[in-house]
């Protein structure tokens, strides 16, 4: 805007002094100035038209202080001759905050981006300013093309004491340990030679005629979750404590399944309105769990305790470990936890949680 006020003054004083000194040939400068005002405006515009914009960024998930590297490309029809400078606005937003923040970029179209949160970001390419090959000019291109980032909290491990209890639960499931054969009919463990004591309903006949001795099929165990982590953000939070809530739930869901031990852990979905869970048995099906639980926003105005034992009612478990706004983790009525906010890495490793 303030160039081309600049050059409509420019050409208004060129004029004017072709005017006063009667020289036409400053006057033919002033019609060259306007010829060519009129020019830059429609090469712009012509030109704005073939040209697509697309924002990139190399990577899906990033940990919690890493930097994102964020791209702008320009996709035109035609590429051919200069296409003048651009300058690019980009709005970021993470799930925590909730508030966009917008940053112009230079002509090379790229930045790098610290999360210092964990979360969802969403990063958006809302407007492109165009310039003419002289640098005066530019028109606003409008865009909104979006990417996101999931960026995975600092995971800080607790000791976690499993009890036999937990360890030896017995339910239905539809995962089954590797390790141990068990009492589930439906699925084979494995096979193995007939030993005394074995029942005759047991013995797989098609394979003992093939191996002219008697083999028998060993049954499946169920890897039923006797544990379900809850999380419960119900509660004002500043944005430092809900850093601080998710750590904890995420580092407590590790712990847990880093002792082996099958589990859910549920929350009050905003996007669904109603409890979710998702069962955690190895690393794989953590980052998964983590994933959809950073996409949703935190439900500071709903019990979810409340709501999951409502919902599940008619399911046996052998504990429900509840995670509050507060940092408090309860096991039914009891509070077996509660890191301070201060040195939390160290309050976490020091926490011991007996389930």
């Amino acid at each position: 805007m303030i160039n081309l006020i600049v050059e409509i003054l420019t050409i208004m004083i060129t004029f004017y002094i072709s005017v006063i000194y009667g020289n036409t040939a400053i006057a033919f400068i002033g019609f060259a100035e306007v010829l060519f005002c009129i020019f830059e405006y429609i090469w712009l515009i012509t030109s704005s038209w073939k040209k697509q914009y697309v924002i990139k960024i190399p990577i899906a998930a990033a940990d919690q202080g890493e930097d994102i590297g964020v791209m702008v490309e320009e996709q035109a029809y035609r590429k051919r001759g200069y296409t003048g400078k651009c300058r690019y606005k980009i709005k970021v937003k993470n799930s925590l905050e909730g508030r966009w923040q917008a940053k112009w970029l230079d002509a090379s179209g790229s930045y790098l981006y610290q999360a210092q949160l964990p979360g969802t970001y969403e990063f958006c390419l809302e407007k492109v300013k165009i310039y003419d090959c002289s640098g005066l000019f530019y028109i606003v291109k409008k865009v909104n093309k979006s990417k996101s980032v999931e960026v995975i909290p600092e995971i800080y491990s607790m000791p976690v004491v499993i009890t036999g209890t937990v360890r030896n639960f017995f339910g239905d499931a539809d995962v089954y340990d590797d390790i141990r054969p068990g009492h589930d009919s439906s699925e084979i463990f494995d096979v193995r030679s007939f030993r005394k004591g074995d029942k005759i309903q047991s013995i797989h006949w098609k394979l003992s005629a093939k191996a002219d001795e008697l083999i028998v099929k060993e049954n499946s165990l169920p890897k039923a979750c006797a544990v379900t982590v809850i999380a419960n953000p119900a509660g004002h939070m500043n944005i430092r404590q809900k850093e601080k809530f998710i750590q904890l739930v995420a580092g407590l869901s590790f712990s847990i399944m880093d002792q082996k031990c099958s589990h859910y852990v549920a929350w009050y979905s905003m996007q669904k309105q109603d409890i979710v869970r998702a069962r955690v048995d190895d690393e794989e099906s953590f980052y998964i769990f983590l994933s959809y639980f950073l996409k949703d926003k935190l439900a500071e105005k709903t019990d979810a305790g409340s709501l999951y034992m409502e919902k599940y009612r008619m399911e046996h478990i052998v504990h429900l470990v509840v995670v509050n706004s507060d940092l408090t983790i309860k096991r039914g009525q009891d509070v077996i936890g509660k890191p301070k906010e201060q040195n939390f890495k160290k309050e976490m490793e020091n926490l011991e949680i007996i389930l």
